[in-house]
């Protein structure tokens, strides 16, 4: 092999690849910063069944939903994630039991340690996967059971 080039002062290309290859992969989500990129969305791994499925989801929802998302479509991740937005990622270890036991079910994020929620109002939220600058919408959640919380001061 030939020498390793220098990547940037103090890092070579091999300490890059000792980083990547470590016992435990890095997501996806971990190894580029999208925060500057906007926010769009993918449907494939929408949950049609189960306490927060869309399969049963009326055309009224539906439509407020979809203009939701598309506010969001403006917004880079930065705004989408900046503290007043009431988004955030989650632990799938702080979910529901509920909601960790239908993640296991469909097996769409067995590699995954956090969900992402987009809050649409007060309760009303959408649980995904952030990969870069994709969203990968999975539930509607309407009652904040997913990741329910006790409101502060009551």
């Amino acid at each position: 092999m030939g020498k390793m080039k220098k990547v940037k002062k103090g890092h070579t290309q091999s300490r890059i690849k000792k980083t990547i290859q470590k016992d435990k992969p890095l997501r996806v989500s971990q190894r580029f910063n999208s925060d500057h990129e906007k926010l769009s969305w993918q449907i494939r791994l929408l949950d049609f069944d189960g306490p927060w499925g869309w399969g049963d989801m009326d055309a009224k929802t539906l439509k407020y939903v979809h203009g939701k998302l598309a506010q969001f479509e403006s917004m880079t991740w930065a705004e989408v994630n900046h503290p007043n937005t009431g988004c955030h990622p989650i632990k799938v270890r702080d979910l529901c039991n509920e909601a960790r036991k239908r993640l296991a079910e469909i097996k769409v994020i067995e590699f995954e340690e956090e969900l992402f929620s987009l809050r649409l109002s007060g309760k009303e939220r959408l649980w995904g996967i952030r990969e870069h600058h994709l969203f990968k919408i999975l539930w509607w959640d309407p009652r904040h059971d997913v990741y329910p919380v006790s409101k502060k001061h009551t």
